[in-house]
């Protein structure tokens, strides 16, 4: 999955987010547009939560002991090895959290896209309950 791509995907999706108080034909249609806008970025959103999953999935895969840490273990230095396990671990959680950002960042951006509809959903309700 390609984050600029992603992200293009969500801006013209965004772009399709509008409405016209006009008559109540036109406004249910356009709710309905906007629901269909919705389901897809929701589907975009179980993608990035996907990546998410198989970022965190790689990192606790990828976390074998250290040989030197083995190694000390069997010398009797566990509490050198246990430092260098524990500093290994870190800089396994940094990398996660680093590869992740982007996701749960464009996972925000589709909150928002989201939200900014069900208030142009409930305008357009306030419209029709008005007509």
């Amino acid at each position: 999955m390609d984050i600029t791509d992603t992200q293009l995907k969500i801006n013209q999706l965004q772009n399709q987010l509008k409405l016209t108080l006009d008559n109540p034909s036109s406004v249910k249609l356009q709710i309905k547009q906007i629901n269909l806008v919705q389901k897809q970025l929701k589907a975009i959103k179980k993608e990035v939560n996907l990546q998410i999953k198989q970022i965190n999935q790689t990192a606790s895969q990828s976390t074998p002991d250290s040989l030197i840490s083995v190694g000390l273990d069997l010398f009797g230095k566990r509490r050198l090895a246990g430092q260098i396990r524990q500093s290994t671990r870190k800089a396994i959680q940094a990398e996660k959290i680093s590869l992740r950002q982007p996701y749960i960042n464009l996972k925000d951006y589709i909150d928002a896209v989201i939200l900014e509809g069900d208030k142009l959903k409930l305008k357009a309700e306030e419209f029709l309950a008005n007509y």
